[in-house]
């Protein structure tokens, strides 16, 4: 795979080399960072690859967010990052870990989208008839029983409003993302399958 297109990205060991640099409060080398991240294609899926993309392309524009990634999470406490839009791996980090976290673990664990402010609390519920303004917006992405995942927005400053209408959509297209990745991976068992029968099916002499 040509190496100036990151996609899907499993970034367990960057996140503990991270996590504990932070705990020492020493900068990590810039590219010790971007080589600890092995760059793949999701699931070796192109058609899903290009959905999610699209996916995420398109839940920006709802509310003119600039950056924003898709965050998938394996129970086997594995961290993907699917797709990224405008983040440099390292700045991605930064807030999967800082500011987008309390939002990421709302719609991971709730299953509820989470809403939070720029400096990464989560925003208290409104009352009737009021609407959020969040800069951090995560999305929740249902896939199976053993993956989950997150749709993760950065909104412009200052950020908007967010209507009924717009959560609807984030939905929407959050399901769309979830719909891809079920796709991939029954594609990715049938391959394995297909793999295993002929590992056991005898060749003609």
């Amino acid at each position: 795979m040509s190496t100036h297109r990151p996609q899907f990205s499993p970034i367990s060991g960057m996140l503990q080399m991270y996590a504990a640099d932070a705990s020492r409060r020493r900068p990590v080398a810039h590219r010790a960072l971007h080589d600890s991240i092995a760059w793949n294609d999701a699931c070796g899926d192109e058609p899903a690859q290009s959905v999610l993309q699209n996916t995420l392309h398109s839940a920006c524009a709802v509310i003119g967010a600039q950056q924003g990634f898709v965050l998938l999470l394996s129970n086997d406490s594995t961290l993907e990052v699917a797709c990224a839009q405008n983040l440099h791996p390292t700045l991605l980090l930064d807030l999967v870990l800082g500011k987008a976290s309390r939002a990421l673990h709302h719609a991971l664990t709730d299953h509820t989208p989470g809403l939070a402010g720029v400096d990464g609390a989560l925003l208290k519920p409104c009352a009737d008839g009021e609407r959020p303004s969040p800069s951090i917006i995560a999305m929740p992405i249902e896939i199976d029983p053993l993956h989950r995942g997150a749709l993760c927005l950065f909104s412009g400053e200052p950020p908007r409003t967010l209507s009924t209408l717009d959560l609807e959509i984030l939905g929407a297209l959050s399901e769309q993302a979830s719909l891809a990745m079920r796709a991939a991976n029954q594609h990715s068992a049938l391959n394995r399958l297909a793999a295993s029968l002929r590992a056991f099916t005898p060749q003609p002499a």
